[in-house]
């Protein structure tokens, strides 16, 4: 309010830095949002999203029938094949289909949810460490290969018709297929930016696992789903020694992509670790140095309160965690790979019986 005789001020209004932050639902809230491709697409599409997910899971077989009306050479070459075998390939391929567009979104989520959460544990990480998430341009240009190459192949050996069908279908597949690819690249390149920042030194002494096990967790989401639907797809979409071969490596790779993006993570704790333990140690060589001195009961009674919190604090700092992740997680990475390990060996037994 104004007294008499003054003038009203005319001066802007300083709105506080809290308030004038972009609040959850606006635009440009909206705009960090990390959407992959899959998802951009499924939301512009009308109607329900599980119909066009199921749609997009029955184009294997739309395509497998489209080979069948049109008689084009790639019928007979796909035929020549086991039967059985033809069809585990096309229902791996629907699987792989649900699989990456449920994954990629779910993988999304959970880096939105690390990335609003890494600020409590790390200092200078990057504040946006999945930004490559949101690109349009590397899913639709690998899609885009993919389909040329397939396109290509089968211009070479059935001519036009066969290759624009082969090409059209591949491009649609590699749609759901690749962005889910790039999106676990994304994760693993995050999850190594995220490791470059300094774990704050307060953690320790909240938290065992220095709040950092939900890195750990986003990374086995990853791998787990990556497997699921790309060691089937491999399986049986290739030839005996080949397709062993090529799980095998996918499978090494896949291991190496899973281990890779947490090493900086774990020399983060195990510095912390250190860092608790000799600090632990100095205090109880404080508190054990007159009991050395003196070498008395009488001695070892006064410190005993201080030589009892000194090992309390050794003990706290030798349960602090050195890799983001639990013993669960790591017996669930053991039963995967050996599950894996067991398929390829299965699909190698069948083949030499000519199954």
């Amino acid at each position: 309010m104004t007294r008499p005789g003054e003038k009203a001020s005319t001066s802007p209004v300083l709105i506080p830095r809290a308030v004038a932050q972009p609040v959850h639902g606006s635009p440009a809230a909206k705009a960090r949002r990390l959407r992959p491709v899959t998802e951009r697409v499924l939301a512009r599409l009308p109607g329900p999203r599980e119909r066009w997910v199921a749609i997009w899971a029955l184009v294997p077989w739309l395509n497998a029938g489209a080979n069948l009306l049109l008689d084009t050479g790639a019928r007979s070459a796909v035929w020549e094949q086991s039967r059985a075998l033809v069809l585990l390939n096309y229902a791996a391929l629907s699987l792989a289909i649900v699989v990456t567009l449920w994954g990629t979104e779910r993988l999304a989520r959970r880096m939105e949810e690390l990335r609003a959460t890494t600020s409590n544990v790390l200092e200078g990480n990057g504040s946006e460490p999945f930004r490559e998430l949101n690109s349009v341009v590397g899913p639709f240009v690998a899609s885009a290969a993919t389909a040329v190459a397939f396109a290509l192949s089968a211009l070479v050996a059935d001519g036009w018709t066969a290759a624009i069908l082969r090409g059209a279908t591949w491009f649609v597949l590699g749609i759901a297929l690749l962005t889910f690819l790039w999106t676990y690249g994304v994760l693993q390149l995050g999850l190594d930016r995220l490791g470059r920042g300094q774990l704050r030194p307060d953690v320790a002494r909240l938290d065992p696992t220095l709040g950092v096990q939900p890195f750990g967790g986003v990374a086995f989401t990853g791998l787990w789903m990556l497997l699921a639907w790309l060691v089937p797809v491999l399986l049986t979409g290739l030839p005996d020694i080949v397709g062993v071969a090529i799980g095998l490596f996918v499978l090494g790779g896949a291991l190496a992509t899973f281990f890779l993006p947490l090493l900086r993570i774990h020399r983060r704790m195990v510095e912390v670790k250190a860092s608790e333990l000799a600090v632990a140690r100095e205090l109880y060589a404080q508190a054990y140095e007159p009991v050395r001195t003196a070498r008395t009961l009488e001695a070892l009674d006064r410190q005993a309160r201080l030589l009892g919190a000194a090992d309390a604090l050794e003990k706290r700092a030798r349960a602090i965690h050195e890799w983001p992740l639990d013993e669960g997680t790591v017996a669930r990475v053991i039963t995967i790979a050996t599950s894996v390990v067991a398929v390829i060996v299965a699909r190698l037994i069948l083949h030499s019986f000519g199954l």
